[in-house]
C-alpha cells in the first residue's frame, strides 16, 4: 500500500512540473515578443491593431518583416 501510495504521488508531481513547463515555455514566448518584437507563428498577442495571431498573412498586412525561413514576424518598425 505504501509503495502504490508514493507511486501515485511521484506521477503528480511529474505531471504538475509537466503542465508548469508547458506554460511557462508559452508565457516566455509572449514576453521575448513584447520585449524584442519578434514573435514566432501562431502566437497571440494584443497589438495597437487589436489581439491578433501572428502569421503570414497578418504580418504582411501590417507591413511588417516576415521570416519566411524561422517562420516569425518582427512587429516592430524599424
Amino acid at each position: 500500500m505504501n509503495k502504490i501510495f508514493k507511486i501515485i504521488v511521484l506521477s503528480f508531481l511529474i505531471l504538475f512540473i509537466l503542465i508548469f513547463g508547458v506554460f511557462y515555455v508559452i508565457k516566455d514566448d509572449k514576453d521575448i515578443c513584447l520585449d524584442s518584437g519578434i514573435c514566432k507563428e501562431g502566437l497571440d498577442v494584443n497589438t495597437q491593431n487589436g489581439e491578433i495571431t501572428i502569421n503570414k498573412e497578418i504580418c504582411i498586412k501590417y507591413n511588417w518583416l516576415w521570416n519566411d525561413e524561422k517562420r516569425f514576424c518582427k512587429i516592430e518598425s524599424e
